[in-house]
């Protein structure tokens, strides 16, 4: 009988009132968490892919600008692959020290022990209100391999210079790079 005289109590409008404020409030936190899906982290990812295709991008262009300048070479199109996403390398603190001991041993003999020892430390800066590692630089994604397509890649003499040209541009090894004759060319 007592607890359906301490349900009525709860049940009062402004119980009531403040029971649905609640319930409102915590509705709408996770409506915004679910629309919005981590914002930040996926926004970090898009810009990451984006600037590797980028990059792809801007290789592609320089090597077909480069290419096509080439005698009997013709009309050309170039594909890059690249390794994986640029790395970032941020900066660190590294502290070395060198123990060097010697002694002598009851038969004579000399015994040096050598340690070595080494600790690094990530440095960081605050900006703004938030403290982050600091940024040495970004190294950018390696070529894995090169497929290049040219009206003038049917000429033996031609190909070979496409070979060696992309070599040379891009500083890999003759077998990343793919040289093919494009369809209707010489």
């Amino acid at each position: 009988m007592r607890t359906a005289v301490d349900a009525k109590a709860l049940i009062k409008p402004q119980y009531l009132k403040l029971v649905l404020l609640g319930l409102l409030g915590v509705a709408l936190i996770l409506a915004g968490s679910l629309l919005s899906g981590r914002p930040g982290a996926r926004a970090t990812e898009d810009d990451s892919v984006a600037g590797i295709l980028e990059h792809a991008k801007a290789l592609e262009a320089a090597l077909e600008e480069a290419l096509g300048s080439i005698k009997g070479v013709g009309k050309v199109r170039v594909k890059v692959t690249l390794e994986s996403g640029p790395e970032n390398v941020y900066a660190a603190s590294v502290t070395r020290s060198m123990n060097s001991q010697t002694e002598t041993l009851s038969g004579g003999e000399i015994r040096q022990t050598i340690s070595e020892n080494e600790t690094s430390q990530p440095v960081s800066g605050r900006f703004g209100t938030s403290e982050t590692p600091l940024l040495e630089k970004t190294v950018l994604p390696q070529v894995a391999g090169c497929l290049i397509v040219a009206e003038g890649a049917s000429n033996s003499g031609v190909k070979e210079e496409l070979y060696r040209a992309a070599q040379a541009l891009l500083g890999i090894p003759l077998y990343k790079i793919q040289v093919a004759p494009m369809k209707g060319g010489n």
